[in-house]
């Protein structure tokens, strides 16, 4: 974690609405990106993203460790995105409305994410999409997903490990099999 991102989680621990927004700032585009993949509808990933940067802001007083503050904050997001998606365990939908531009006029490609990965996607346990979606689309590190969901660093190395290898397997097969 660079020393500019610790700063300011420090600072806004303190209650630095400043600080938080600059951490708002540098996270704000991977958070839609994420919350767009999980959630299907870019409409509905920008209510999670403002849901879950209000509970961020509002419980930043909790967080034991700043270098966990990202994980910490994806976490947060997960939970805003399932309560955007009730139905979590169902098929993510097909994403209806891919020339939707986020508030900040930031345009994000929602139609490189094939229709195959979406529903290769839904075939993983809502806990490894977790996992994959934390690594793979926010870019957080083993320990600190481990730190977040409070499991131990081998555990997300492990699970993470396997959920690609089955999204591989579904991908090269050409589809989704119950198993």
């Amino acid at each position: 974690m660079g020393a500019d991102i610790k700063k300011y989680v420090i600072a806004a621990k303190r209650g630095d609405a400043e600080a938080f927004g600059e951490l708002y700032a540098l996270y704000k585009n991977e958070m839609f990106r994420y919350a767009c993949i999980v959630v299907g509808n870019p409409v509905a990933a920008e209510d999670a993203v403002s849901e879950a940067v209000i509970e961020a802001f509002e419980n930043i007083g909790s967080l034991r460790s700043p270098g966990s503050f990202k994980g910490w904050l994806f976490k947060i997001l997960n939970s805003a995105c399932r309560r955007q998606y009730k139905d979590f365990n169902k098929d993510l939908p097909l994403i209806e409305d891919a020339d939707h531009e986020p508030a900040d006029g930031k345009d994000i490609e929602l139609k490189e994410i094939s229709i195959d990965l979406q529903q290769a996607m839904a075939a993983l346990n809502p806990e490894d999409r977790q996992i994959v979606m934390m690594r793979a689309v926010a870019g957080i590190g083993s320990r600190e997903i481990a730190e977040s969901l409070g499991i131990p660093d081998a555990t997300v190395r492990s699970r993470y490990s396997r959920a690609i290898s089955k999204l591989g397997k579904i991908l090269k097969e050409g589809g989704v099999n119950d198993e």
